[in-house]
């Protein structure tokens, strides 16, 4: 409950106010006609209340008028005051018109019953009071609307009064704006999002200038026929007229207001304007009336004569201090048409003295616009008032809670990482800070001169004013965002921005050829991963190991990795590996990027079988060429999908593939136990010099290292050997197949003799081929004959020999030989080979 103490403070301080010099009335329209101060004095009542926001007048209450003067100020003429019952059947449906004073002194009338309308009349040359009464009494029609043309004044007077001052929020702006257009009648659309001073042009523009000079309460019938019959149509274009500068908001705006004119008539009407300590400045026309014509202004009010209004305090009821907020509430109708009418507002804390608020009323919805001071502090209240001279409080309470600063407000880290360049509408969320108050958002990029700021849709989960919202839901559309670093600007309900930074992230790196399979017991692998935008990777991490990333090269899409995993994994397990990157607050999971398969294979022991006799003799680790061999193979770990592979260590050198049970012409490859396998291959398929390796493969899991079988040798094939030790041209002819290897030939591993053309075929025999070699006679120690295949520097012995030559007895001297054994050569057919 309100103490009285604090309210007699506030009521009487503004009583007193009219000791201070009162500043001159400007008139929107018009001209001011003077400064008054209408008082009710109820008994029982100390204070004495304005008129103008009085709810109820009673029998017995006195109405007190007083002039407010500026200096050198002179108060002429009358005034008096016409009251229309409350309750018409009761007083016999007649208006009072009470006894016309002196205007220049403080005067009083007391009220006889209680009154519904209450007018006050001011004739600067004076009043006739049967001239009134006559007035008011020959059109009973005219005189039973005067409750509707106070309403509608009082409509006109709040859209002046919030047009007019500088300190009206928009929101009150819109609301006499609404309340206006709607107490007249006037049909017009007007668009809540546009500038409250679009707004009231739109409203102006429907005005009909042609009923301007239509007055309500002229004197003479003539002047009303064919006007339109509803005072409210007729009023609301009355209002309106000569172009006023007028400042809403802070925002110069120019509109047509036509004061009520009285044309040719005794009545003229006043609209008033709020002056310090409750009174009213009376503004009308005062262009010179006609001829013979006294002039009486006219300003009238409607008393709703309500008792204690019972509003309640919806939801939406926090309220930040030093703000103008809308305070949603309910009540009846009736009860929030006059609203306005409470009186010296104020919060009542838990603890303390009441602390004075300005609130005003603004409609659809209903809600009430409290301007909280800056210096209040958070906590509950309760919001109270008066209504007339009884304390009143609203039901519920309002929480005050302070403005957020948004220093530590941020994007999830799961939002962040959500927010990828051109992915389209992305839904994320913001924390750090309390959103309650937030009513924009707005994105736009930094660093960029041409960008401008993008709205931002947004959803509070409670809603505005609604309670502390440490989260936020906002969804950006990402289809035309590059990467890059942007701002959000946050705006509460105090109009201030705020930055949010967050970072637009690139698409994220793709690896395409997981997963690394590793068989059971293997520790180490090497490997090159291969993808999209690798280069964005900064580090990787794989449970029960360690990836070592190599630095990003030239080529975005490759990266090298180096794995050491624990080797007592159980085969069948599935590894995930979590890629880092710049922006991205939790890693990259790639799932089964690293597979542990069963053991690997491995070949203890490859045994090619006894190889087939050759005319040029072998060394440890060779393999003939063009001959197929069998081989003996024993390994671990093998399983049913094994196949064996055979590789030459020689760039782009054939690959043969065997699987068990596999027949492929003369090659096959057979399991003869479980750890045991025969292979022959044909050695014609590699090129000469390539080193022959084989490896067992379990499928795709996993390989064992490669197990050297030898080095492929192309050997000539040697038939015979014809020497012709004299002679001319003394040599040898070689006769057999691929002679064509052989480079140098001699009698000793020592010297040899390079062969000097190619070997020709032999007619009838093209297989078959003879080479010529200038070899110089063999010693008779010199038995076998040596080749040198081309490429190598070792000489290699054949399976050539020469058989022993008899040592010959000296002799004093020799007969020269016949022709015919000068030419004499020896055949050597080849011996067994050697081993």
């Amino acid at each position: 409950m309100i103490t009285r103490l604090p309210w007699l403070v506030l009521t009487w301080a503004s009583i007193l106010a009219f000791a201070a010099p009162m500043p001159p009335l400007v008139c929107p329209a018009g001209a001011p006609i003077g400064n008054v101060d209408l008082r009710v004095i109820s008994a029982g009542n100390a204070e004495p209340l304005p008129l103008r926001t009085i709810n109820r007048v009673q029998e017995g209450d006195r109405l007190q008028y007083r002039p407010i003067l500026r200096s050198g100020e002179e108060r002429k003429g009358k005034v008096s005051i016409v009251l229309v019952p409350a309750n018409r059947e009761a007083t016999g449906g007649k208006l009072l018109i009470l006894e016309p004073k002196d205007a220049k002194k403080v005067q009083e009338w007391t009220v006889p019953w209680r009154v519904g309308v209450v007018a006050f009349v001011y004739g600067p040359s004076g009043l006739n009071e049967g001239k009134i009464k006559n007035f008011l009494s020959r059109d009973d029609e005219l005189v039973a609307q005067l409750a509707d043309y106070a309403e509608k004044t009082a409509q006109t007077e709040a859209l002046i009064s919030a047009l007019s001052s500088p300190n009206s929020s928009s929101a009150l702006v819109q609301s006499a704006l609404q309340g206006f257009s709607s107490q007249f009648g006037i049909n017009v659309q007007i668009d809540k999002n546009a500038p409250t001073n679009q707004q009231a042009m739109a409203l102006f523009r429907n005005i009909n200038p042609a009923i301007a000079n239509y007055d309500p309460i002229a004197p003479r019938a003539s002047q009303q026929v064919g006007q339109t019959a509803s005072l409210a149509t007729s009023v609301a274009a009355l209002f309106f007229g000569s172009p006023v500068g007028l400042a809403a908001g802070g925002t110069a705006m120019v509109m047509e207001l036509r004061s009520i004119a009285f044309p040719k008539a005794e009545f003229r009407s006043l609209l008033s304007q709020s002056m310090p300590g409750d009174a009213m400045g009376l503004c009308g026309r005062v262009d010179p009336p006609g001829p013979h014509t006294k002039v009486a202004y006219l300003w009238a009010a409607r008393l709703p004569n309500l008792t204690l209004p019972e509003i309640y305090v919806k939801e939406a009821n926090v309220l930040p201090p030093g703000v103008k907020s809308p305070l949603p509430v309910t009540a009846s109708d009736e009860e929030w048409k006059f609203i306005d009418r409470a009186r010296t507002w104020a919060l009542e804390p838990e603890s303390g003295l009441p602390i004075p608020v300005t609130v005003h009323r603004l409609t659809d919805p209903k809600q009430l616009e409290i301007e909280l001071p800056s210096n209040l502090k958070p906590g509950k209240y309760k919001v109270a008032g008066r209504w007339d001279w009884d304390p009143f409080q609203l039901r519920g309470e309002i929480v005050v809670r302070p403005l957020a600063d948004f220093q530590s407000a941020r994007l999830t880290p799961s939002s962040q990482d959500l927010l990828v360049a051109r992915t389209g509408k992305v839904p994320l969320t913001l924390e750090g800070a309390d959103f309650e108050f937030v009513n924009k958002i707005e994105i736009v990029k930094v660093n960029d001169k041409f960008a401008s700021p993008s709205s931002v849709p947004f959803v509070l989960p409670s809603g505005i004013r609604r309670g502390q919202q440490d989260r936020m839901d906002i969804q950006l559309n990402t289809i035309d965002m590059d990467p890059g670093p942007y701002r959000l600007v946050l705006s509460q309900v105090d109009g201030h921005p705020h930055s949010v930074p967050l970072q637009v992230l690139p698409a994220p790196p793709q690896v395409e050829n997981f997963p690394v399979t590793l068989s059971q017991g293997t520790g180490y692998t090497e490997f090159t991963l291969r993808g999209h935008r690798l280069n964005l990777i900064t580090g990787i991490e794989v449970s029960r190991g360690k990836a070592e990333l190599a630095p990003p090269t030239t080529d975005p899409n490759v990266r090298r990795v180096i794995l050491r995993m624990a080797t007592d994994i159980d085969a069948g397990t599935s590894l995930a590996v979590r890629a880092f990157t710049n922006g991205r607050t939790e890693p990259l999971t790639f799932a089964d990027a690293v597979r542990i398969v069963g053991p690997r294979p491995r070949i203890n022991e490859l045994r090619v079988s006894q190889l087939p006799p050759t005319d040029v003799q072998l060394d440890r680790g060779e393999l003939p060429g063009s001959v197929l061999l069998s081989s003996m193979i024993k390994a671990d770990h093998l399983q049913s999908n094994s196949v064996v592979k055979l590789t030459c260590a020689q760039p782009n050198s054939a690959v043969v593939t065997l699987r068990l049970g596999e027949r492929s012409g003369q090659m096959s490859l057979q399991q003869l136990a479980p750890g045991q396998l025969f292979m022959s291959f044909d050695t014609g398929i590699w090129l000469n010099g390539c080193v022959l390796g084989a490896t067992i493969l379990n499928g795709n899991e996993s390989e064992s290292e490669v197990f050297q079988i030898g080095r492929v040798v192309r050997l000539p094939r040697v038939e015979s050997l014809t020497v012709t030790p004299d002679g001319p041209a003394p040599g040898a002819t070689l006769s057999g197949q691929n002679l064509e290897t052989i480079e140098k030939a001699g009698w000793s591993d020592k010297e040899g003799v390079a062969v000097p053309g190619l070997p020709l075929s032999m007619i009838g025999e093209p297989q078959k081929q003879t080479l010529e070699i200038p070899l110089p006679p063999p010693t008779p120690e010199q038995t076998q004959l040596f080749v040198w295949l081309r490429g190598e520097e070792k000489a290699r012995p054949t399976r050539i020999r020469l058989p022993a030559q008899p040592a010959k007895p000296p002799q004093a001297a020799q007969t020269p030989a016949p022709p015919a054994q000068q030419a004499q050569t020896q055949t050597v057919k080849s011996e067994q080979p050697n081993q």
